[in-house]
């Protein structure tokens, strides 16, 4: 079974491309944006296409002839045209190239629980309403839009919605990468506190070996296209922790304690909280999240250490 990963050199498309490899008779081939971010001993694993460059993309794909499709690659921040064009005009081109190489092709397309907005505080169902406030949000509903729009005769096309990812290797700009970091620069002598913004809001926190687990649970459904397409599926830990509880299971791991800095004018988080109901994937292919995020925690210190020592 050959598998196209976009955004594969990306923080999700690296554990992908790795948990894939893991899993028999599977050829992950990885499609990234630039030559410059694969070595020469990966050539055989990555294609180099662009996909707001539809043409070359409709080569390459057509070459490759993939038997499924986990579509990870996007923006996350940036100006709206930016975000519409990486995440619904890019998603169009690959759908489009897809479908034409291979119409039983299955493809995974990865949206964000960031579509759902507020959506109080019980366990957030695949059928709420969808109230993104963010133009990352907006430009990921309109993606999903986009992907349900495909004729469900011509192609097998199901969405996956994440919560808030963490794991060894995630970057400052997100909450515990952020967190991370900083405790890091503390034990180096580089800080002497955490600098954050607030640390009253919730998130639902899930470890991203856990969620390419859930991906694969869904692409290899036997009956993906009868069981998958047109669906959306949620995929999160099912628990809200506050940035405060981030700190504290941190504080547990490194048996220290942290000064925390926060801006004189604290302002309310847009989402005070948001929590995954994961009854549907569970239902369907039986995945659940299992790394703690203690556990979570523990990794990516130890990574940011290592990292740091290179």
């Amino acid at each position: 079974m050959k598998i196209l990963v976009t955004g594969a050199s990306g923080f999700t498309g690296n554990r992908m491309m790795e948990y894939l490899t893991t899993q028999g008779a599977i050829e992950p081939v990885g499609l990234i944006r630039r030559s410059n971010l694969m070595n020469e001993r990966e050539t055989k694993s990555f294609i180099v296409a662009d996909l707001l460059a539809p043409e070359p993309l409709h080569t390459a794909i057509a070459g490759l002839c993939p038997d499924a499709v986990i579509h990870l690659a996007g923006l996350t921040r940036g100006t709206s045209e930016a975000l519409h064009a990486a995440n619904v005009t890019g998603t169009k081109n690959l759908l489009d190239a897809t479908v034409a190489a291979n119409p039983a092709c299955r493809i995974l397309v990865i949206s964000s629980s960031a579509v759902y907005g507020y959506a109080g505080d019980l366990p957030i169902p695949e059928t709420a309403l969808l109230r993104s406030i963010s133009d990352y949000g907006k430009s990921k509903v309109a993606q999903e839009e986009l992907a349900m729009s495909y004729n469900p005769g011509d192609a097998a096309i199901a969405v996956a919605r994440p919560f808030n990812l963490a794991g060894p290797g995630q970057i400052a700009s997100f909450v515990c990468g952020r967190i991370v970091n900083q405790v890091i620069s503390i034990e180096r002598g580089m800080k002497e506190a955490l600098d954050l913004w607030e640390i009253s809001s919730s998130r639902d926190l899930i470890d991203v070996r856990d969620v390419v687990r859930g991906y694969w649970a869904l692409v290899s459904r036997p009956d993906f296209a009868s069981d998958c397409s047109g669906k959306v599926f949620n995929l999160g830990s099912g628990s809200a922790y506050r940035i405060s509880e981030i700190i504290s299971i941190v504080e547990e791991i490194t048996g220290e304690h942290y000064k925390i800095r926060l801006p004189d004018a604290v302002q309310q988080a847009a989402i005070p909280t948001q929590r995954s109901d994961n009854s549907r994937i569970t239902a369907l292919t039986g995945w659940k999240p299992v790394i703690p995020l203690k556990e979570t925690l523990r990794d990516m210190l130890d990574y940011e250490r290592k990292k740091r020592e290179q």
